[in-house]
């Protein structure tokens, strides 16, 4: 698993995006501003964030309810929480491929099937994230340039400045792009329209993959054929965005006394630019637990666009981050544990996939997934299981007297 090149990339690129993060800064001043948060802001701030979980459950129970109707929110909302660690302690985003297996074993749900559903949920999750960045972008730039840091130590605030034009028309034209997709997305014919005229630009080779991922995508959009499924994925998807911004805000805000450069406190759009350009970033190769990226691309969003002082904005970003990984990676293996899974479980999905991923000569991710998934290269639930007892009765029978 730590030998995979993809493992060792992603550690590559965390490192040089951790180093660019603590660089000029006075690590011992970082620490005091840790030191000095008030960590009672956690508390809202966390309620935020398990709330925006839980609304995520809602949602991907909607989308399960054509190939699994039987499943109860409170089982999604465990498996869930069980991707998201995963995700935060094991390489290659293998958190969408661990919530397929654990629901396929324990609700006997076809992965493919689940992983299409997760597939969606992720498409939806980067259009909000671009709408957001797109509206705030529309609102800095038309109604509320005076909050931008300008210079040459604040170069978003002044691309954003400078551009502002270009970038709000752009910004409008992500925002309609969006209302198409989800007008698209509504009807299986017009999705099948879309997807037929558009692979037609897709050559050789790319043009069976990106048809077998596009007729997964189809079928996951199986809970949004109505008006009321559509809006509520939707809604849903906004609703819980905005839930983890406003953990941002509060830990921010309460906790740390975040200022822009005018003196006066951030204001919530801020914060809401730093959760869609921060969690857009999670689509670069990296560590677990997007170590490094993220603390970077927040900062440079604070720092760059809003001139929030640096050393703070540094504490602020290593403590959220924190606060994102550690709670629901223990409540994760809570979870885990509930469902008498273990840590080799976990660990021999990831080494079982690796090997099907290298076999095929493909990049282990959720895409990949779905593919091998489809071509049944991937391992049964039996196998990733009964590897872990295999291994449990070596070790009994090595220590019998």
């Amino acid at each position: 698993m730590f030998k995979s090149k993809q493992f060792i990339i992603g550690i590559a690129v965390s490192l040089v995006f951790l180093a660019w993060a603590l660089s000029k800064e006075d690590l011992g001043a970082v620490w005091q501003g840790i030191l000095a948060a008030h960590y009672w802001a956690l508390i809202p701030a966390l309620a935020l964030y398990f709330v925006g979980v839980w609304v995520r459950a809602v949602r991907w129970r909607i989308l399960l309810k054509p190939i699994a109707p039987k499943v109860s929110l409170g089982k999604t909302f465990e498996v869930v929480v069980i991707g998201y660690m995963a995700n935060d302690v094991l390489p290659a985003r293998i958190g969408e491929l661990v919530r397929a297996y654990v629901l396929s074993m324990r609700e006997d749900v076809r992965k493919t099937a689940t992983l299409a559903t997760i597939l969606v949920e992720r498409i939806f999750d980067g259009l909000i994230m671009i709408g957001f960045a797109a509206v705030v972008v529309l609102i800095v730039t038309t109604m509320q340039s005076g909050a931008l840091q300008t210079g040459p130590e604040h170069q978003l605030g002044t691309l954003l400045s400078e551009r502002g034009g270009l970038l709000g028309v752009l910004a409008a034209l992500l925002i309609l792009a969006l209302l198409v997709f989800v007008t698209i997305a509504s009807s299986r014919s017009r999705a099948e329209r879309a997807i037929g005229f558009t692979l037609r630009f897709v050559p050789g080779r790319l043009h069976e993959r990106v048809e077998k991922l596009a007729g997964s995508f189809i079928d996951g959009l199986g809970s949004l054929r109505s008006a009321s499924g559509l809006a509520s994925v939707f809604g849903l998807s906004v609703v819980a965005w905005l839930f983890e911004a406003g953990m941002y805000y509060v830990l921010g805000t309460w906790g740390f006394d975040l200022r822009g450069f005018s003196g006066g406190p951030l204001p919530f759009y801020a914060y809401v630019l730093a959760t869609a350009i921060a969690n857009l970033s999670t689509l670069i190769p990296q560590a677990p637990g997007f170590i490094g990226v993220f603390d970077a691309i927040a900062k440079v969003v604070l720092v760059g666009a809003f001139g929030v002082a640096s050393q703070p904005a540094t504490s602020y970003v290593l403590v959220l981050h924190a606060a994102l990984l550690i709670p629901i990676s223990i409540l994760g293996f809570v979870y885990l544990a509930r469902e008498s899974l273990s840590w080799r479980d976990l660990t021999n999905l990831e080494e079982q996939r690796l090997q099907a991923s290298t076999q095929a000569h493909e990049m282990e991710g959720p895409l990949s997934d779905i593919e091998l998934a489809q071509d049944g290269k991937l391992p049964t639930d039996e196998e990733v299981v009964s590897k872990d007892e295999a291994a449990r009765s070596e070790l009994r029978i090595h220590n019998q007297p």
